[in-house]
Parts: structure tokens; sequence; C-alpha cells
């Protein structure tokens, strides 16, 4: 079967542009999808990656400008700069790696809609009630899984998931990698759709 792994940030505005669509191509191509949360804050000083604040003005401008831009294009409402950006907390990410320990089924789901939650509604996902409430829509265990991602072992995964993105030379998000293939970034999912089909084409 093919397989994708998929490092990605519930901070990301482009990953969060690109979620849905991915889950249409897995959907649509029977492909397997392994989701890494992972730490950017580790990941871009070892990548010579900037957090946004810390950017070149020139780079932040032009960054809202395609925010927008994109949101009109792929028709989602998104605030460009949302009130509780950036996300201070990993506490988001911890709680979709304990999704995926109670194998919930439902971690890809939970994770477009923290992302939802931040960049569409303006939530503030660092708190533990707006999470809560995220994951009470999805019938999860809020409880339970907010206290499994306070845990050393939800920790102990995000770090394992941060050296796997770094051994694999990801330095932005959100990053496919399908084969020995990196594709960094939403606008790319139309590459990894192409390179799919050569994969079934070739069998």
């Amino acid at each position: 079967m093919i397989e994708i792994d998929y490092f990605m940030s519930h901070g990301s505005p482009w990953t969060f542009f690109g979620h849905d669509r991915l889950k249409k191509i897995i959907k649509q191509y029977n492909v397997n999808l392994k989701m890494y949360p992972v730490n950017y804050g580790e990941i871009f000083p070892v990548s010579g990656g900037l957090p946004v604040f810390k950017r070149p003005l020139q780079r932040q401008k032009i960054r809202l400008q395609e925010l927008k831009r994109w949101g009109e294009f792929l028709n989602i409402n998104i605030v460009t700069e949302p009130a509780y950006f950036p996300s201070r907390s990993l506490l988001p990410s911890l709680l979709i790696i304990a999704a995926q320990i109670r194998k919930t089924n439902k971690d890809f789901e939970l994770a477009g809609d923290i992302m939802n939650a931040l960049w569409v509604e303006e939530l503030n996902v660092d708190e533990e009630n707006v999470l809560k409430n995220i994951t009470d829509k999805l019938e999860l265990d809020s409880e339970d899984l907010l206290s499994l991602a306070k845990s050393p072992e939800c920790e102990n995964l995000l770090k394992e998931y941060t050296k796997i993105a770094i051994d694999k030379y990801v330095f932005g998000a959100p990053t496919y990698i399908l084969e020995d293939q990196i594709y960094w970034g939403q606008d790319r999912l139309e590459f990894i759709e192409r390179h799919i089909l050569k994969l079934y084409n070739s069998q």
C-alpha cells in the first residue's frame, strides 16, 4: 500500500489549508497516512527557519497577502491575523497524539477541528476548556485525552516525531513525504496526486 508521512503543526495556516484536501486524496487512492504532529520550535533552529514574527517585514507582508489569496481560492474564511496566534502551547498537538494512542480513529478530524478553531473561529486553542469543547463535539472522552496529553508518554512521542522529521530533512509545515520525495507546502498536493498516479500506473 502507498504510504504518506504527514508532518504538521496545529498552529500552521498552511497545514490547515491542505488538511481536508489531503483527506480527499488518501480516501480516493486508498493511501495509508502517517500523521506526525511535530514541534517546529525545535525544527526551525536546525533548518534555518524562523518563527513568523522574527522574519523580515517583507516576508511577513507577503505571507498575509498569500493567506488572504489562498483563503479566497479555497473558500475558507480564514482570519489572517487571529487574536491567539501564535499558539504558545504544545498541548493541542499533544492532544492529537493522545487521540492516536487511544486509537480513536478521529485524530485527523481532531487536528482539523483544532486548526479551524484557531484560524476561523479565532479561539484560544491553548486553553484546556477550548480543547475540551472540541473533543466533546467529536464525542471523545475529553478528560481522558487531556490527561493523557499531559503525560510523559505523549511528550516523548512528540519528541520522537520531531526527531523523525529532522532526520527526514523536514523544515516547514506542512510537509508530506512519499517514497523518497519531500513535498513542502499545501500547494504541492497536486504533485503528490501525480506521484500516486505514477505509482499506480507502474504496477
